[in-house]
C-alpha cells in the first residue's frame, strides 16, 4: 500500500479567496459534511507577477489539506470521489468546486510515527508518518481525525490507485508526494504537469493577488 498527499507544482495556477479572512474556512472543515455552506468568492491566479502565465491546472492550488477542482476534473472524478466526501461549489469567474473529504480514519500509528507536539499535547508536525494499513483497507481517500490533542489540520491522504486514475483520465497540473508505504519500493513523487502557456500582460488584479499571497506567507 502506497499513500500520497497533494503537492504543488512549481509555476502552476493557484486559487485564492478574495477576502483574506476566508482562508480560515478551509482549515475548519474537520472532515464534516457542510449542512450550511456559505462559499467565499474565489479568484484563480493565472499569472506570475511579471505577467507570464502560470501552468494550467485542473486543480488550482490552495494547500495540502484542500482539493479544488475545475469543472472538467469534477466531472471525470465524481464517480471516484463521491463515496468519500462531497463537492461544494465555489463562486469564481469559471466553475470550480471544493471536494470536502468527509471520510475520516484513525489510521495514525502514533507510537511508531515521529511526532513533534505542542505543549498541550497536540500534534505540531509529523516528521515521519506511520499508518495502519488494516485501518485504511480499501479506502482510497481520507483524512485523519482532527482534535485539540491530536492532528490540528489533516492533510488529504490518497492511495496510489486514485493517484494513478487521475493520470489515466488525462487531468493536469497536480502532483503527489509519497508519505507512507508498507511496500519495499514506492515511487516518491508522481507529477502530472500542467500545460505551459505564453506571455500575458500583468494586470492590476494579478498584482493585487500577488501582494495578498505575500501577506499570507505564500
Amino acid at each position: 500500500m502506497n499513500i500520497y498527499v497533494l503537492s504543488v507544482i512549481e509555476g502552476q495556477e493557484w486559487v485564492l479567496p478574495r477576502q483574506a479572512d476566508d482562508y480560515q474556512l478551509f482549515s475548519t472543515l474537520c472532515g464534516r459534511k457542510q449542512t450550511q455552506w456559505h462559499p467565499p468568492r474565489m479568484e484563480i491566479l493565472r499569472e506570475h507577477e511579471d505577467g507570464t502565465l502560470r501552468q494550467y491546472s485542473d486543480f488550482p492550488w490552495l494547500g495540502e489539506h484542500v482539493l479544488i477542482l475545475r469543472a472538467r476534473a469534477s466531472k471525470l472524478l465524481r464517480p471516484t470521489l463521491e463515496p468519500y466526501g462531497e463537492f461544494l461549489p465555489l463562486p469564481a469567474d469559471e466553475p470550480i468546486s471544493l471536494f470536502n473529504v468527509t471520510t475520516v480514519i484513525d489510521a495514525l500509528d502514533e507510537e511508531r510515527s515521529k511526532i513533534v507536539r505542542f505543549d498541550d499535547g497536540g500534534i505540531m508536525v509529523i516528521e515521519s508518518l506511520v499508518l495502519r494499513a488494516d485501518a485504511i483497507g480499501g479506502t482510497e481517500i481520507f483524512k485523519l481525525p482532527e482534535r485539540a490533542d491530536g492532528v490540528r489540520i489533516s492533510d488529504i491522504y490518497l492511495q496510489e490507485t486514485i493517484v494513478r486514475r487521475i493520470g489515466e483520465l488525462g487531468l493536469k497540473g497536480i502532483a503527489f508526494n509519497l508519505v507512507w508505504s508498507d511496500e519495499p519500493v514506492g515511487r516518491g513523487r508522481i507529477e502530472y504537469p500542467g500545460a505551459k502557456k505564453g506571455i500575458s500582460t500583468a494586470s492590476s488584479l494579478t498584482r493585487f493577488w500577488a501582494a495578498l499571497r505575500r501577506r499570507a506567507g505564500f
